[in-house]
């Protein structure tokens, strides 16, 4: 009776772990899970990567903390050009998702040092020793491209590319600089001294040292990306750090469907590399958009879809992406030429290189549905691609 009380109990025990394992696998290879991590183009719930997102019942969580449940929390705490990752299961038409948590990290939250305009719609900010690169795709709130100034202090998302530069999708003002407070910066270890108890996040030197910053067990390393939080002095460009903290694009390790955009920050080969901080390995017949599969190189800008096993992103699909380039779609209105018409209120204009796919200008017309991928100038968005929304797509 005893033996048998033993194994009954190492039974129940082996159960709850499986279901535990189960519970925390994000749906896994063979389940329901999905994972999308992108900038968010619009709201209703949410939208990430082209895919609409019901957020009635996901909770937000900023920074590691909880905030609530629902699409009120969603809006209050979020922004068009956030780039957040968003874990749920698929809805019942092809690009809508259910979400079940939705998470959001600054990159850097500090003051501007300088400001450098490199042309008419680009400009670089030095914030807290970070380049930030900010540009058309850029969305500001409580701030805009022309008024942006030296010590603001500004919260910024973005992409990291392979130097560690901020390719910023996202800014928001929110003080002005006063040395002696905390401040918080996401990026890789640089340069770490295990003797002075320093390291640097590109022209940010963080100190270390005092005891409790590091929870005991951590191991800091070059290459590793971190959030460091911090007090910063009068230059902006020293931290003595409060708390350091090992950060991760994606912290699941199985998903039937996940979806990344970034740039290509580390290669093995173009069978094998990293977007951000996700290590992906690219399936036998993989589709290539935009490109090919030569043209994957630190630096690049792309986004991964696939399935996600033991934390590795097998690609089935790769579209490749220029730093500034935007996409919409929607319904052809006011048709003036082949060269310029407006697709659901923006101004497109079409040029002698622009890429026609499953059409031609011929085929322009009012009330079609299209695609078009292109660079804003001004107001007017110039199309790169025009794609034509064949009617089972």
């Amino acid at each position: 009776m005893k033996t048998r009380g033993i194994i009954t109990i190492l039974w129940i025990f082996f159960v709850l772990l499986l279901l535990v394992a189960c519970s925390n696998s994000g749906g896994g290879v063979g389940g329901s899970g999905i994972i999308n991590r992108g900038t968010i183009s619009d709201f209703g719930s949410i939208v990430v990567n082209g895919t609409e997102f019901d957020t009635s019942e996901a909770t937000v969580i900023v920074d590691g903390q909880a905030f609530g449940v629902g699409d009120a929390v969603v809006l209050a705490n979020l922004d068009v050009g956030r780039i957040v990752t968003v874990i749920g299961t698929k809805g019942d038409a092809e690009e809508e998702a259910i979400a079940e948590r939705v998470f959001y990290s600054d990159e850097v939250s500090g003051p501007v040092i300088s400001v450098t305009t490199t042309d008419p719609g680009t400009m670089e900010l030095a914030v807290m020793g970070q380049t930030v690169v900010i540009n058309a795709l850029t969305q500001f709130k409580t701030i805009d491209f022309d008024t942006i100034a030296t010590n603001d202090v500004v919260e910024v998302s973005g992409y990291y590319d392979d130097m560690g530069t901020i390719w910023a999708t996202f800014v928001d003002k929110i003080g002005e600089f006063t040395p002696g407070l905390v401040y918080e910066v996401k990026g890789f270890i640089q340069s770490l001294s295990t003797v002075q108890e320093t390291f640097l996040i590109n022209g940010l030197l963080v100190d270390y040292s005092d005891p409790g910053v590091i929870m005991p067990g951590v191991p800091l390393d070059d290459g590793l990306l971190v959030e460091a939080e911090g007090i910063v002095d009068h230059t902006g460009l020293n931290m003595f750090a409060q708390s350091i903290s090992i950060q991760d694009d994606i912290s699941e390790k199985n998903a039937d469907e996940v979806e990344v955009t970034g740039f290509v920050t580390a290669v093995v080969s173009t069978d094998e590399f990293t977007v951000g901080t996700q290590d992906v390995i690219v399936e036998a017949g993989a589709e290539f958009v935009d490109g090919t599969q030569a043209d994957i190189a630190l630096g690049i800008k792309l986004e991964a879809e696939g399935t996600l096993e033991d934390g590795i992103l097998y690609a089935e699909e790769i579209e490749f992406w220029l730093p500034d380039q935007i996409e919409i779609e929607g319904t052809l209105t006011d048709l003036n030429s082949q060269y310029e018409f407006t697709v659901e209120d923006q101004v497109v204009t079409t040029t002698n290189d622009t890429i026609w796919e499953d059409g031609n200008p011929d085929d322009l017309e009012e009330g079609i549905n299209v695609e078009i991928k292109g660079r804003m100038q001004g107001e007017v968005l110039v199309a790169d691609k025009v794609s034509f929304e064949l009617a089972d797509d």
